[in-house]
């Protein structure tokens, strides 16, 4: 991608001061590429290690040698991140059909990884054009989009989007303020403004999501220097290893008494180094005084030496991160007992709830933006809307149910609740599948009453049916 800076760019239509702007988010983005484009590398494996080219030939140093350490870093804790939409104590306010119609069961986790992966992310909504949901909800990665935070109000003050061509080649912008969106078009070398939505919100559009955010830093990534420097050592660890292997895999041979002279082949051609190292049959004459040489090997080395670092490694940044050894694949012969495992993850299971809490706050906004969008105002009811959660942990359904069982049991939680459903492990849409059988049951069994009911109605004045045992027969004309 090419990020060109506003300076440079002749617009028509837009005013300084939307100039201006544009030109210092312009310069955030610029500022910010190289480093979130360093934590992709990381977070994808690509990275570039600098080696100190001491024990590695320069020749060898590209083998390519990959240690996924910061990805697992960062889906151990996107992947307990389940977001299951708003929920609210009335009326949903039709928040429900936002989150299905823009598929956010899904495409929130698009926004949960790009902010533990680079510190912060974005969502935009607005309202949708022809063949789209009313109201649109669409993630932007943090590579392409930027904005102005304000710490008092707590929201953005404006933000910019850039569209890329197939060839990274930026051809278009948004410009989002409080009070309108600005399209920007790139025709025949020339930035122009294209479109402009006056939506009147009173405020940006858009929201940022912010991953570890202090008072500041408004968010920082999963992918730490730490552990980045230990990710590298790492690297440096395996790629010896392969050396070693190339190298050291064959049985280093000594001979004492012979010269350069004596390694030739069949036709008298002097070998290889590689050749006679790999020889597996060594004939040698005697010297010019009747002596044979002497012949002997060295024992091969083990590579245990560079697993053991690995592994050191690895438990150093278990700890930085807070994840159990495991899941940087080192086991135990004794595989750990249930209840060892959940301690181990205990760390882990707070820093998923801590995620929680940011990202719900952000969802929330979310939610207002939409409700503007669609209806140009907040209901007083909004107080009541909430983020709904996955619980992170990760008990047994056998667990989870007895659990569920007991706090229904003793009336902490009702049966037929949203907070129960989610507790068990339900999906939304298996939810609202219990919910429509559940109302189907109930309308069977009113029919069922009405009809038992109507059979057993007496007749007026206290007679028995017709036709009913011991009934007399009616005679009038």
């Amino acid at each position: 991608m090419t990020i060109t800076p506003a300076v440079y760019l002749p617009l028509v239509g837009l005013s300084d001061e939307h100039h201006q702007l544009l030109a210092k988010l312009l310069n955030n983005l610029s500022f910010f590429q190289h480093r979130n484009t360093e934590k992709l590398a990381y977070y994808e494996g690509t990275q570039r290690v600098r080696q100190l080219g001491i024990t590695i030939p320069p020749s060898l140093r590209d083998i390519e040698v990959v240690v996924g350490w910061p990805g697992t870093t960062v889906d151990v804790v996107e992947e307990r991140l389940d977001w299951y939409g708003w929920a609210s104590e009335g009326d949903d306010l039709g928040l429900d059909e936002v989150y299905a119609d823009n598929a956010l069961d899904v495409d929130s986790g698009k926004a949960h990884l790009d902010a533990l992966i680079y510190g912060t992310s974005f969502v935009v909504v607005g309202r949708g054009g022809e063949g789209e949901p009313p109201v649109l909800v669409t993630p932007h990665s943090p590579r392409t989009m930027t904005g102005l935070w304000d710490h008092r109000s707590r929201r953005l003050t404006a933000a910019l989007a850039l569209w890329f061509d197939d060839d990274g080649l930026m051809v278009g912008a948004s410009l989002y303020t409080p009070d309108e969106t600005i399209v920007l078009s790139h025709n025949a070398g020339q930035w122009s403004v294209e479109n402009r939505d006056r939506h009147g919100m009173g405020r940006v559009p858009v929201v940022q999501f912010e991953n570890r955010a202090r008072t500041d830093i408004v968010g920082r990534s999963e992918i730490t220097r730490t552990v980045r420097s230990l990710t590298d050592q790492a690297v440096r660890t395996m790629l010896g290893m392969e050396i070693h292997r190339e190298f050291y895999q064959a049985p280093q041979r000594w001979i004492m008494g012979v010269d350069e002279s004596q390694f030739v082949d069949a036709d008298g051609n002097k070998k290889t180094g590689w050749e006679t190292v790999m020889g597996r049959v060594l004939a040698l004459p005697r010297d010019d005084e009747g002596e044979v040489p002497q012949v002997g090997q060295f024992t091969a080395a083990a590579p245990t030496p560079y697993l053991e670092q690995a592994r050191g490694l690895g438990q150093m940044l278990a700890t930085e991160v807070g994840i159990p050894p495991s899941y940087l694949g080192f086991q135990t012969d004794n595989p750990a007992s249930a209840d060892a495992i959940l301690r181990s993850e205990a760390r882990l299971v707070k820093r998923s709830e801590r995620r929680q809490s940011s990202f719900g706050k952000s969802w929330l906004e979310v939610a207002r933006l939409a409700l503007l969008a669609r209806d140009r105002a907040v209901p007083d009811s909004f107080r009541d809307v909430s983020a709904r959660w996955r619980e992170p942990a990760t008990p047994t359904r056998s667990a989870a149910a007895d659990e569920a069982v007991k706090l229904v049991q003793a009336g902490v939680l009702p049966p037929d609740s949203r907070i129960t459903y989610d507790r068990i492990g339900l999906s939304p849409a298996e939810q609202r599948l219990l919910d429509a059988e559940k109302r189907r049951a109930a309308g069977r069994g009113v029919l069922e009453t009405l009809q038992r009911a109507a059979g057993r109605q007496p007749s007026p004045a206290g007679q028995m049916p017709e036709g009913a045992p011991g009934a007399e027969p009616d005679n009038s004309a």
